[in-house]
């Protein structure tokens, strides 16, 4: 399978084929997100994110919300949302592209359909699917969020024109960008951490059948046997 392929588990609803160039430009800064989200080692630690983790992503956030803004067709300077990028650049510049890329004082004449250069069919080693995935946790609501906002701007009314998305389209994508902010202000940083003590089953090295609590507990295969009419030798 490859780019163009429908997509599969949580990429099963995203649209491949559209006309809008800026669609792509406004997933570009989501897929590195995911990118920096899936690859991250941080994920394997149950105990939640650390302030360094948390701040990272929340910088990959602002990325993807001022792609938002950049690409909105707004000439009226109506409100797009602030609350993201305020919260996490309080000295920041908000820049709202009113006429984004030019083009809008005349009809554009029709563009070709484009197809959604991202493989979502999990043949992909940079953009695993749930099923390739092993988080738990904070990642998973990360990971969630982020794909089902991939989704979303893939099936935006605006993915049929010319150039730019509406200002409601936009806010149905910031709509999912408040969620990822708000898992990461809730749930992250080094405050929300708690103590993991035990092991995963599938983690035990003598098998998950040898984890405490489990009817096959016991010395596992491994395990060299001792007592009367037994060797310490191995064969």
């Amino acid at each position: 399978m490859a780019i163009g392929d429908t997509g599969v588990e949580q990429f099963r609803d995203a649209v491949l084929q559209f006309r809008n160039q800026l669609i792509v430009a406004g997933l570009q800064p989501l897929f590195l997100f995911r990118n920096e989200v899936v690859n991250s080692e941080d994920l394997a630690d149950r105990g939640g994110l650390d302030d360094p983790s948390r701040d990272h992503f929340l910088q990959h956030l602002l990325n993807c919300d001022r792609w938002r803004r950049r690409v909105t067709h707004n000439p009226d300077n109506q409100d797009l949302g602030t609350q993201i990028a305020e919260a996490i650049d309080p000295t920041g510049t908000i820049v709202n592209a009113s006429n984004p890329f030019g083009g809008d004082d005349i009809q554009m004449g029709s563009t070709g359909l484009l197809v959604l250069p991202w493989d979502l069919s999990g043949a992909d080693p940079d953009i695993p699917i749930n099923s390739q995935l092993d988080i738990s946790g904070i990642g998973m609501l990360l990971v969630g969020s982020i794909d089902q906002a991939i989704v979303c701007w893939t099936r935006l009314n605006s993915r049929e024109r010319a150039g730019g998305i509406t200002r409601h389209d936009s806010m149905r994508v910031y709509g999912w960008y408040q969620r990822i902010y708000a898992f990461l202000t809730e749930f992250a940083g080094d405050e929300n951490r708690v103590d993991v003590a035990q092991v995963k089953a599938i983690d035990e090295p003598r098998g998950p059948e040898n984890s405490p609590n489990r009817r096959g507990e016991g010395p596992g295969v491994n395990a060299t046997p001792h007592g009367p009419g037994t060797s310490n030798q191995q064969t």
